[in-house]
């Protein structure tokens, strides 16, 4: 065997040194498939960038399952808004139900019925339907805007992790050709980290949280027009009725100027006034908490999707997402200590396989070394390599 002979094998047993002890720890520690091993076996390079793309997938899904989980927390918070919604919807149903028992109660005339209690009636049966929609469409809204607030993170992790991929596939280790086969991974792993789908999904979820807020704005501004007809006219706003028509065709009875004429006409009524008023009070209270309502659930939202860490920094993990983030830290020890390695065998390319070798185990066992946590099991993962490359008949 001549020089250059002797030269390539003993190159080629160095890279496959660093590439099986890689194998090792990446098959000790469930790191990768089986169809993902055999692509890793093949060189160096291919084991970099398929193990680059596992290591970004991971983290890529770490980041995605803690985000959920803690939005998941996060928005648990905000639904108490929803939640109160629902209790003064109650609330106030149960006020309107005593109202119709109390009426159906009364012996009223024809003209007490037509002049002031059916329009009352009326009028407050569709108030009592409006707020029960408005409930309806605030638990809707809840989950579109967690939805929008999962694909705005989501979308930033993914374009983080394209990132991330592409500056690593850029460096030395992956920039050395070794042919059509780790072309091809590097693509394919490349092609994992598009992050055009989700961004298509956050704008989407962006679209239908503006139709819902949409939908909202136009029930409150009919609900606050109910109340301006519930109230002394002096006291209503000038350009109410323009909003309204502009908004909805809807005809809503002046309830207010109905009750005050009908109290010329009829005696009862002036004695059961204040009961009647606190029934205008109710809404003008109603409207007045629900925009409240609305606009904090926004602000709130806004301040979760702006302002994630805010929220989430004391959050607890549960143990899928501890399994996957200590799963992460291996592939963090791994590719740099690959990183490094790859250039030894270059830069010792004039050592012997076993003082080569000696110089793996001081590299994996440098303090402070980004591999330093996993050291240990590089050393087993090593150990096994060596026993097996140096029985082999054939390299």
């Amino acid at each position: 065997m001549n020089n250059r002979s002797e030269h390539n094998l003993l190159s080629k047993q160095k890279e496959m040194l660093v590439v099986m002890t890689a194998l090792s720890f990446i098959e000790q520690n469930a790191l990768m498939t089986q169809a993902q091993l055999n692509d890793a076996r093949r060189s160096l390079q291919a084991l970099f960038i398929r193990t680059s793309g596992e290591e970004t997938m991971l983290r890529k899904l770490v980041e995605i399952l803690k985000v959920n989980k803690e939005l998941h927390e996060a928005f648990s918070a905000i639904s108490k808004i929803s939640t109160s919604i629902s209790t003064s919807v109650e609330i106030i149903s149960k006020k309107i139900n005593y109202l119709k028992q109390y009426v159906a109660k009364l012996q009223l005339t024809p003209q007490e019925n037509s002049d002031f209690f059916a329009p009352f009636l009326s009028f407050t049966h569709l108030f009592q339907q409006k707020l029960l929609r408005f409930n309806q469409v605030m638990l809707h809204y809840l989950e579109l805007r967690e939805d929008e607030a999962t694909r705005t993170h989501e979308f930033r992790i993914a374009q983080d992790a394209s990132r991330r991929l592409k500056d690593r596939l850029s460096g030395k280790l992956a920039m050395r050709t070794g042919g059509e086969v780790e072309e091809s991974i590097k693509q394919e792993v490349l092609g994992n980290f598009d992050f055009a789908s989700a961004k298509e999904q956050l704008a989407a979820s962006q679209r239908e949280s503006r139709l819902e807020a949409k939908q909202i704005d136009v029930l409150l501004m009919e609900i606050k027009f109910m109340c301006q007809m519930a109230m002394n006219p002096d006291m209503r706003e000038k350009r109410e009725k323009r909003e309204h028509s502009a908004a909805t065709k809807e005809q809503v009875d002046d309830i207010f100027m109905r009750f005050t004429r009908a109290l010329k006409y009829h005696p009862r009524l002036e004695q059961i006034k204040l009961f009647i008023v606190d029934y205008f009070k109710l809404y003008q209270r109603a409207y007045g908490m629900f925009v409240l309502d609305f606009d904090n659930f926004n602000k709130a939202v806004e301040t979760i999707t702006t302002n994630t860490e805010e929220y989430f920094e004391s959050k607890t993990e549960d143990e899928d997402l501890r399994s996957k983030r200590e799963k992460l830290r291996k592939y963090e020890g791994l590719i740099p200590f690959l990183e490094v390695t790859a250039n030894l065998i270059h830069e010792y390319s004039d050592y012997s396989f076993d003082r080569f070798s000696r110089r793996v185990s001081e590299e994996v066992s440098l303090e402070s070394s980004p591999w330093e946590h996993v050291g240990e099991e590089l050393l087993v993962a090593k150990v096994a390599a060596e026993a097996d490359l140096t029985t082999r008949l054939n390299v």
